[in-house]
């Protein structure tokens, strides 16, 4: 009785092993978790849901929220991969390599920050040296500037591209989203929003047409100039040509240690249909030519 116990012990173990334990996801099945900076939800959600129709047996949990936040999920190992405007820091790569990890930094797009005013707003062209201004607290023009998120990817850029690593002025502010920036702007006749371009750029979808009637975009000159012409919006062309100033590009870094779905999103993301994704939501994609949408 006991050796039949023991028998039986045993096989059960050794079913465990071969089926019953954790499975293990691959490229194009399982399930992980996946952190995105809030800049980019509306494109982060249209790879997602292309991917999972086309492989079903996958799924892919996004959290947005803070570039902060999402590279702590990283540090953590709470995400297998974000999606961000930076790459990692000096320090962040020495984390990981004192884990024996080398995490794979893939350039997917180029982004743009839209800023954003309201439709009773007449003043809709600015020279970049204005800009800088108003994010040195040197032009009062507006009462209110206002991002998405505290410690956003968005605030950094003006601080480190536009301030020199120099604190913003006490009238910017963060909300908690990049939605709820364009109803702070929508609502306040004297606010300058900032927020990602993809949240407005995709002419195919309800809910950014719905966007782009409640707010107006800024126009930017690199120089002061007169002629209306020398200002451009964030429309992919004048990305590609370097004629809107504040572009950036958008990453994902992945520390995925092996092939495994995480590998298998981002190959799709880099590859044809995932470019093409990132082409229709309005950024400027790393491998396919662009086109000019109206606001």
């Amino acid at each position: 009785m006991i050796r039949k116990g023991l028998l039986y012990i045993s096989i059960l173990s050794i079913v465990a092993c071969g089926h019953g334990g954790p499975e293990l996801d691959t490229p194009t099945s399982g399930s992980i978790n996946i952190s995105a900076d809030d800049a980019y939800k509306p494109i982060v959600e249209a790879e997602i849901n292309v991917y999972q129709a086309l492989y079903p047996r996958a799924k892919i949990h996004a959290h947005y929220e803070s570039e902060d936040s999402a590279f702590k999920d990283l540090l953590a190992d709470s995400a297998r991969l974000i999606i961000v405007n930076r790459k990692l820091t000096t320090q962040e790569e020495n984390y990981f390599s004192n884990k024996q990890l080398f995490p794979e930094q893939v350039k997917i797009a180029t982004d743009a920050l839209a800023l954003i005013v309201n439709n009773d707003c007449p003043d809709t062209l600015l020279p970049l040296d204005k800009v800088k201004a108003i994010f040195s607290g040197q032009d009062s023009t507006w009462k209110a500037v206002v991002f998405d998120h505290e410690n956003s990817g968005n605030a950094r850029y003006i601080q480190e591209n536009i301030l020199q690593g120099k604190p913003l002025p006490k009238y910017c502010f963060a909300v908690y989203s990049n939605p709820q920036v364009i109803d702070y702007v929508s609502n306040n006749k004297n606010a300058l929003g900032i927020i990602s371009v993809n949240w407005i750029s995709n002419e195919y979808d309800s809910t950014v047409i719905s966007f782009q009637k409640r707010i107006k975009v800024i126009a930017i000159s690199p120089k002061d100039s007169k002629n209306p012409g020398d200002y451009h919006q964030p429309y992919q062309a004048y990305m590609k040509m370097d004629d809107y100033p504040l572009c950036r590009d958008m990453y994902i870094i992945s520390r995925e240690p092996r092939t495994g779905l995480g590998s298998g999103f981002l190959s799709f993301v880099t590859a044809d249909k995932g470019q093409r994704i990132i082409y229709r939501e309005g950024l400027l994609p790393a491998t396919v030519p662009t086109h000019i949408i109206s606001y």
